[in-house]
């Protein structure tokens, strides 16, 4: 796979969806295809797994993203392991959130190689992504601490003063907060030592190997932890490894700008050479996620690392090459094992508008809208599928802009197969299909109608974008405008032939069905306002009375079930699907939000593990009461 790639494409397509399918592909190293067909349940699963893992990190691109914030900048901190500026505001080189990704994914495979390429470990385990410390064992120079740590494998400090237990009430009058909490609660095993001998020299570099521990035998420098000594009484100068920084005077601190790349080199320096064989390391692929690319400033955030990311220039490759940042005066390369994997919006931006430089080391994949997907959702009875609606509308989109603004299939995606819901339909063109038409073309209404075929409906009531009442009576025929207005039109959105005529302007649909469509998802109202409450209103619909009395006398209970506070009541229409309802005991009343109860008490009851809701409110009542036991039946 290509080690940098941009999926692209209109909005809702599933780019970000494929962004799973391909780290997760990348990582174990299988074909796209297999995963595809997986459950995607279980690809989003492995997905988070290894984002908790550190495998993938993700980040989204926009207008104020600066290289900052993506490789490296400075910021103000609060110095807290710096035994002289403890407590005080300080400014700091911090990495951004790739150039750490990138240190991580170096750190493991030279803590892979630690392990692997030097017998003197003997098995000692090392952090996956161990911190570097610098330990001053009773100031510089030999002394009788440096000896005694260096035979019997351990560093010591002191300020024993404060006890062997260091609490939030622990008094620091005299200093080491920083100190100590990095000695006692920061430091893990598996972290790495560096001995400081003198402002710029380390006399000897260990593997943390125990945790905190307070030895009274010693007359001074009580607090103690293990440590495998790799190589010691050595005077290796690292002056220049740490960015020219002397190290201070401060007992504890993390080296930031010296990496496990450095303490390789001393290693290998300082110990005899093993087989080329013990040195080989199996390095796991990472994945660094950039959505909404194009958003932000491709130039300034990247900066040198355009060059970089080159699979020729990549770490590990033949023209492997290195930069030295502007912050840090750190090198800095990336990893052949890390893949870029970005995604764009081209209804935002097109491909040719993306820098040069960047469109030149992309390769780039279009994800397009998949209408096929939406084959077994019906339109009513009209023998269309919403692919037939989506690519309809689509292919106009495409004759009148381009296809970069075609509609994506992942609005439709929550309808189920079989007749779709009216209501749902229309809450999808209301909330999306309609704003993004407006937004494609500029509140060109005549666009608009044309990509909804509304010029060839031939019932004004099934037309979404209709003329505006007339302007004369606010102007006078003088002053009216010229060009005649425009406006949604709400009935539309109603009726089932509006959306089936979108596709075929003289194709037909069965309306009756749609009342009851409409009426079973949004448990509407009695056609007769005269009807009484529960009765039939009319031969086509029937609503479950708000009233739980009303409801038990109204002849068409077939079944009651109950479950703590609630019952639910199914009712039996001659001809008709079974209603159903759910009232809450309490109050007398029927509950309101139905389907979110239904949801409630699936994902809180354990007893209804498995269950699967879906369709319409009638169809989720129906999922919970086959679990519950019967309790009255008429």
């Amino acid at each position: 796979m290509q080690k940098n790639l941009i999926l692209y494409g209109p909005p809702g397509t599933g780019k970000t969806w494929h962004t799973y399918l391909y780290a997760v592909a990348i990582i174990e190293e299988r074909p796209l295809e297999e995963l595809k067909a997986e459950n995607p349940a279980a690809v989003r699963e492995r997905f988070m797994t290894y984002r908790q893992q550190g495998l993938i990190e993700f980040t989204t691109f926009h207008q104020s993203y600066s290289y900052e914030d993506f490789i490296e900048g400075i910021r103000p901190v609060i110095d807290e392991d710096e035994g002289e500026a403890e407590g005080r505001i300080g400014y700091r080189v911090v990495d951004g959130v790739f150039k750490k990704f990138c240190n991580q994914a170096e750190t493991e495979t030279f803590a892979t190689s630690l392990r692997g390429e030097f017998s003197v470990f003997g098995g000692i385990a090392v952090n996956p992504s161990p911190v570097i410390w610098k330990v001053s064992l009773a100031g510089t120079g030999d002394n009788p601490v440096r000896s005694e740590c260096l035979a019997n494998n351990h560093i010591r400090i002191g300020w024993d003063a404060y006890g062997k237990d260091i609490t939030e009430e622990t008094d620091f009058t005299t200093g080491g907060k920083g100190v100590l909490e990095a000695f006692i609660q920061k430091m893990r095993t598996g972290d790495i030592v560096v001995s400081c001998y003198s402002e710029s020299m380390t006399d000897a570099i260990g593997i943390v190997t125990g945790g905190y521990e307070w030895h009274d035998g010693y007359p001074a420098y009580k607090r103690l932890r293990k440590v495998h000594w790799l190589v010691k009484d050595i005077r290796q100068d690292i002056l220049e490894l740490n960015n020219g920084i002397r190290m201070t005077l401060s007992t504890v601190y993390q080296l930031k700008n010296i990496n496990l790349a450095d303490l390789v080199g001393i290693l290998r320096a300082h110990l005899p050479a093993q087989p080329p064989a013990s040195s080989s390391v199996r390095r796991k692929n990472r994945v660094f996620i950039i959505d909404e690319i194009n958003r932000g400033n491709i130039a300034g955030i990247f900066g040198e690392l355009i060059t970089l990311i080159e699979p020729s220039k990549r770490l590990g490759a033949a023209e492997a090459l290195k930069v030295r940042l502007p912050y840090s005066r750190t090198e800095f390369g990336v990893p052949d094992n890390v893949y870029i994997l970005g995604t764009m919006n081209t209804a935002d931006r097109s491909l040719t508008a993306l820098d040069i430089a960047l469109r030149r080391r992309f390769a780039f994949e279009r994800i397009a809208p998949e209408p096929d997907l939406l084959a077994g959702r019906l339109l009513g009875d009209s023998g269309y599928t919403v692919a037939d609606l989506l690519r309809t509308m689509n292919r106009r989109i495409a004759a009148l802009i381009d296809q970069e603004h075609c509609l994506g299939h992942a609005p439709f995606m929550k309808l189920h197969n079989g007749n779709v819901p009216t209501s749902e339909l229309a809450d999808i063109f209301r909330h999306v299909i309609l704003p993004l038409l407006e937004e494609y073309f500029f509140e060109d209404w005549r666009k608009i109608r044309l990509v909804l075929n509304d010029q060839q409906k031939p019932d004004t009531a099934h037309q979404f974008v209709v003329a505006a009442d007339d302007d004369a009576d606010l102007f006078g025929p003088e002053y009216a405008p010229a060009e005649p207005g425009w406006r949604l039109n709400p009935t539309a959105l109603g009726h089932m032939t509006s959306y089936v005529q979108i596709v075929d302007a003289a194709a037909t649909c069965t309306e009756a069905a749609e009342a009851d469509t409409a009426a079973s998802e949004a448990e509407g109202t009695e056609a007769d306002g005269d009807a009484a409450p529960g009765e039939q209103a009319s031969s086509r619909t029937f609503t479950p009375p708000e009233s739980l009395a009303e409801a038990m006398r109204c002849g068409k209970v077939s079944q009651i079930k109950e479950y703590g506070n609630n019952i639910f009541i199914e009712f039996s229409i001659p001809g008709r699907s079974p209603y159903r309802a759910i009232y809450d005991k309490t109050v007398a009343k029927k509950i309101e939000n139905q389907i979110q109860f239904c949801k409630k008490l699936v994902t809180f009851d354990p007893s209804f593990d498995g269950i699967n809701l879906r369709g319409n409110t009638y169809d989720h009542i129906k999922a919970v009461m086959e679990r519950l036991p019967s309790t009255a039946k008429k």
